[in-house]
Parts: structure tokens; sequence; C-alpha cells
């Protein structure tokens, strides 16, 4: 409850000015209802600041009315949702917990709705890198009647793509429109580790277009949908075509999310491989410099999304022929990635790569210069 006291009181002004509040009667019965079902209407329209002011709002009214189950944790857990998706998750976990254990001890709550606050904690962990947690969560999650996509995302993060794929496959045919964007994202998502282009083409179209017809043009998920559709085209060589694509994912980001979002993170991540495969090294240090910052501030200095930005930067600045910084930033995260990942992961295998690509290049260099 401490934490439901110290969220209800951080209500902001600014919900007041909007206009949809003004027909909501804040001292009739149903003001709850109302003010959460308006919180709802403006999330999926990806309006979260005004979201979380409803919502905010609606736990306000609940809590005047002696806080009913399960009513009010259904609200707890779309505003738990709503921190999860803008990368506020040390305050996302504590309120999917809250909603979870009180939508569990409510004997009138159907399952579906439990399994939806378990989902969002799952991708709490899930974005997190957490994945022990995250998949308990989508276990527990599936045994409801929901689709278990969640889960899906979870082994495809892992690459654990021979049960990733199933799942998403057989949840597709009854999949609801916005359900199918994530559904068709994931199996491109696949098909580009696996190197099946074409296929990877197939399913980024349409979950793009999907996205397009489902989604506002400011929304999250359409970002992810471009920007895997960029990752397409370039593995394709079409450069121009995934470099807008990129720029596009990246700007809905920003707009949906804010500058600090890991996703933007991730997406400055992508352009600034590809600026870096075509030696356009100032764009590619810009953007790995940004990603890396981002990274820290939500994840910390050691953590694996950070290591790996800063040890392609490293890569970046032997391209550029700034060979000490890149040796020494290169070595240092390389260390750091071998102790927090071991030395098979693929991003430590990769690293060691760049690593062995300057000392190659120092050699050769040293080999040019006249003794003396």
């Amino acid at each position: 409850m401490r934490v439901l006291v110290v969220m209800v009181l951080a209500a902001a002004s600014a919900a007041a000015a909007s206009p949809d509040l003004k027909r909501i009667d804040m001292a009739a019965p149903n003001a709850a209802s109302e003010l959460n079902n308006l919180g709802s209407q403006y999330y999926f329209q990806a309006r979260y600041a005004e979201a979380e002011e409803m919502f905010r709002l609606a736990l306000k009214a609940w809590s005047r009315r002696g806080d009913p189950a399960p009513d009010m944790a259904l609200t707890m857990g779309n505003l738990g949702t709503l921190f999860r998706v803008t990368g506020r998750y040390a305050e996302a976990e504590p309120l999917l917990l809250e909603a979870i254990h009180r939508l569990e001890a409510a004997s009138n709550v159907q399952p579906a709705s439990v399994g939806r606050a378990l989902d969002n904690l799952a991708e709490v962990y899930r974005a997190q890198g957490d994945f022990a947690k995250a998949e308990a969560c989508a276990l527990r999650a599936a045994a409801d009647p929901n689709q278990p996509v969640i889960l899906a995302s979870i082994y495809a993060d892992q690459r654990r793509f021979a049960e990733a794929e199933p799942i998403l496959r057989g949840a597709l045919p009854e999949a609801p429109p916005r359900l199918s964007v994530t559904i068709y994202n994931d199996l491109a998502t696949i098909a580009i580790a696996r190197g099946q282009m074409d296929e990877a083409e197939r399913n980024a179209l349409e979950a793009v277009e999907r996205a397009r017809r489902t989604l506002p043009s400011n929304h999250p998920t359409l970002a992810a949908t471009l920007n895997n559709l960029a990752q397409v085209y370039r593995f394709q060589g079409r450069y121009l075509d995934a470099e807008q694509l990129y720029r596009e994912a990246i700007d809905i980001w920003e707009a949906a999310l804010g500058p600090e979002h890991p996703d933007l993170a991730r997406g400055l991540m992508n352009l600034a491989a590809f600026y870096h495969e075509r030696e356009r090294e100032t764009g590619a240090e810009d953007l790995y410099l940004r990603a890396a910052a981002i990274f820290e501030r939500v994840f910390g200095r050691n953590d694996p999304r950070t290591l790996v930005s800063r040890n392609e930067l490293a890569d970046v600045l032997r391209g550029e022929r700034r060979y000490t910084e890149s040796e020494k930033l290169g070595r240092s995260t390389l260390a750091a990635l071998e102790r927090v990942l071991g030395a098979d992961d693929p991003r430590v295998v990769r690293a060691q790569m760049n690593q062995s690509r300057l000392a190659e290049e120092t050699k050769a260099l040293r080999k040019t210069q006249p003794s003396r």
C-alpha cells in the first residue's frame, strides 16, 4: 500500500487541462472506471503522459471508494504496464507485483487479467536481461488461455528459435490485429538472425503493413517494425531504403518514449552499425556514444548492452585510425564482457574479433613505418 499512496499523491495538475477529463464527474460512483478507461484510450494512442495522469487519478478515485478489489488492481496493472513501456522498470516491477498479488487473491477475476499482468512483468525482466525471471512469469501467464507470445519473444531473445517459432506460428491464426504485428515482427527477427532474408523481408513487410493499418503513426511498435525492415534492407544492400527506415524508427521512438529509452538506444546502435559498415565513421561514433550513455543510465556501466556499445565504439575509433584510444577502450570493454558473459558468448566473440582486427592493423602499420 505504501507504493500506492505515493503514486496517488503524485497526480499532476496537467491532467486537469484535458478536455476529456472535464466530461467526467469526479464525484460519481463510476468516476474511477471512466478515468481508467480514458487512461487506456490514451495508452493505446501512445499518449503516455496523459495516460499516466488518468491512471493516477483513477487510483485516487478507487482509494476514496475504499480500495475495491479487483478494480483498483487492474488500474495498478495498467499503470505498471505504462511504466514498463516507457522504460521506468524500477517503478513498474513493484506495481505489477502488487497488482498480480491482488488479482490472484480476488475470487472474481478472469485468468486473462492475471495473465496480462504477468506478461507485462515478464517484459520488465526481459528488458532488464533477467531471462530466468522473465521466462518464469511468461510460463505462468501462458498457463492461462492467453496467447503465449511474450514467452516466444523471450525465447527469441535467447536465440532459442526452435522453441519460439512454433509458438508464434501457432498463435498467429487467432491473434487480434495488434498482437499479429508483434508476431510477424518476431518472426522477421528470427529469420534475420538465421540469415533467411527473403523470409525476413516477407514477415517484416507484413509487420509494417499491419502496424501502419492498426497503430497510431507515433506508436513505438511501429518503430520496431520499421527498424526490423531496415535491418533486412541493410543486409540486402538496399542502403538508401535502410537508412530512411532507421531514421523514421528513431524519430518515432524518441518522440513517443523520450531521449533516454533503451529501445531508442537499440535503434541508434543499428544505425551506427550501418554507418560503420559504410565507413561513415563520424556518424557512427556519435550514435554509439549516445547509445552507450542511454544504456549506462538505464542499466548501469557494466551491463552487457553498455559494454557492447562501447566496444563497437572502439572499433569505430579503429576505423578512424585513432589506434591508442581504440586499443584502450576495446581492451577494457572486452575484459568486462568476458567477466560478465563468459568467453563463449557471441558478443564476447565479436569483441575479440574487433580487438584482433585492431591488432592486425597496427601490426601492418608498424611494418610500413621506417625503422629508426
